[in-house]
């Protein structure tokens, strides 16, 4: 992970003139029939807490909100539609999501203004961004680049982290973090305990969890890494630890290097051991290995083998039964919205074959 650049106050460069000028054409939104903007729409009634102007730390400089924002852009991951979706918050751009996530409201997508062609995995379309005339851009753990957050800030204000987060993004303060900004701080409370009741719910319906330790790998093949997905302090264990299961101390070890060798296999036992493959090929290839047969999870039936499918929307166990695939929201795609989902395809799917008690 790129170490965050010192902060300082946000400077408009010369060069992103070009850019600014996409925004003085007309700022404000086009007036509905009865005469009030049609912006006032895309958002809940102000909660009267949050006071503008409205100063926003973040790791690339300081920028100030005069008034209640309006026209919101989204991009990055899920998680930053997220966050504007609980709130019932409707942006007026963001960008074309690479999954058909199963908590998403495909309506409430549908009903934004401009959704670009682009996804995430895309040059940022600083252009198609300043057409729509935002007022803020929600771009949470998404930008690393001090060039393009200068960028998107000749067109908005752009809502980031302090610290640049990666893997290790608390949900529950982002969530906050947006109801905050936008006037909107008691929403995003509830949202939060709505989704940790949803947690508990499940945990309280697998009581076998309490108490007990987990692991979750993944296996990427030959060509790349065999990571551990559940290192302390991560949003991967705590996750887990909201369903009940115990601290890992073995997951100390992978913190700084999640890399998982064949001479350190052994510390991936746990009561429980997930491992998440990216195809079948390589499932067969891991679980060849002599050395991976002798972890006591693999070896007393305590292990749970997916592998991905080849549109790695699902995960298939070794006789070919469809999971759906939740690995995503257990790293950056972790939110008040995919939570709840994700713990019961988690207790539910992958650890049903898994005896704990």
């Amino acid at each position: 992970m790129p170490s965050a650049p010192p902060r300082r106050r946000r400077i408009a460069l010369p060069a992103l003139a070009a850019l600014a000028a996409l925004v003085l054409a007309g700022c404000a939104a086009p007036a509905d029939a009865e005469g009030e903007t049609a912006a006032t729409s895309l958002l809940p009634a102000a909660e009267g807490t949050t006071s503008y102007p409205l100063e926003i730390d973040t790791w690339a400089g300081s920028t100030t909100l005069e008034e209640r924002p309006e026209r919101i852009a989204v991009i990055g991951f899920s998680t930053n539609l997220d966050v504007v979706e609980v709130l019932d918050v409707t942006p007026v751009y963001t960008m074309t999501e690479e999954s058909e996530w199963a908590w998403r409201d495909p309506e409430w997508f549908a009903s934004i203004e401009t959704i670009d062609t682009a996804t995430r995995r895309d040059p940022t379309n600083f252009e198609g961004i300043a057409a729509t005339r935002p007022d803020l851009i929600i771009a949470l753990n998404y930008v690393w680049e001090q060039a393009d957050f200068d960028k998107l800030s000749a067109i908005a204000p752009v809502l980031e982290y302090e610290e640049q987060a990666g893997d290790q993004a608390d949900w529950r303060a982002g969530q906050q973090l947006v109801g905050d900004v936008l006037d909107l701080g008691a929403a995003a409370t509830t949202a939060i305990e709505e989704a940790d009741a949803a947690i508990e719910e499940v945990a309280a319906a697998h009581p076998g969890f309490a108490g007990k330790t987990t692991t979750i790998a993944t296996d990427y093949g030959a060509q790349y890494d065999f990571e551990y997905y559940t290192p302390t302090g991560g949003t991967a264990e705590s996750v887990m630890l909201d369903l009940g299961f115990a601290p890992n101390p073995l997951a100390e070890r992978f913190v700084a290097d999640p890399v998982i060798s064949d001479e350190n296999l052994a510390l991936l036992d746990g009561d429980a051991l997930i491992v998440i493959y990216s195809d079948e090929e390589t499932r067969q290839a891991r679980e060849s290995q002599p050395l991976f047969q002798a972890i006591p999870a693999v070896a007393e039936g305590r292990y749970a083998s997916l592998a991905a499918s080849p549109d790695n929307e699902l995960l298939l166990d070794p006789e070919g039964q469809e999971f759906e695939n939740a690995t995503w929201v257990l790293r950056r795609g972790a939110s008040a919205a995919s939570l709840p989902w994700a713990v019961e395809v988690i207790a539910d799917q992958w650890l049903a074959g898994v005896e704990l008690e």
